[in-house]
């Protein structure tokens, strides 16, 4: 990125538009972490649905699923079927049978991510037969 497409950008960002916060926050990831991770929360907060799967990661991994369920919530509303995947995981634990009927309609309609997590359900259960089946959607 040379300096007036950065300096664009920044317009932008002052500009309150969560895309261009998203993206200014990748950019500098690399060289000012605390400053990225501000930009990828005001992001997300204002809807962007990459920045909230990423903002979702990251408290799945700080194990808050409930902040995580948030954020994963708005980047399902915004279209990113990977996040209604995460969502219905977590949902597992709290109603099982919606979660998994969820989680199979996502997996027929294409979703690889969910086929991936039904095969990792049933491979916990020991259900090598659903394990297989779902299994061998996702190649």
């Amino acid at each position: 990125m040379n300096e007036t497409e950065l300096a664009e950008l920044k317009a932008r960002v002052d500009a309150n538009d969560p895309e261009s916060m998203f993206v200014y926050a990748e950019f500098i990831r690399t060289s000012d972490k605390k400053e990225a991770d501000k930009f990828l929360l005001l992001a997300a907060q204002l809807g962007n649905p990459k920045a909230c799967e990423k903002l979702g990661d990251r408290y799945m991994e700080a194990n808050d699923p409930d902040r995580a369920l948030h954020y994963y919530r708005i980047g399902a509303k915004g279209g990113i079927a990977d996040c209604s995947v995460k969502t219905a995981v977590i949902n597992l634990s709290v109603n099982e049978h919606v979660a998994l009927r969820e989680l199979e309609e996502l997996a027929e309609s294409g979703v690889k991510s969910a086929c991936s997590a039904l095969a990792a359900y049933y491979k916990a259960l020991g259900n090598r037969k659903q394990y297989n089946f779902w299994r061998s959607l996702v190649k």
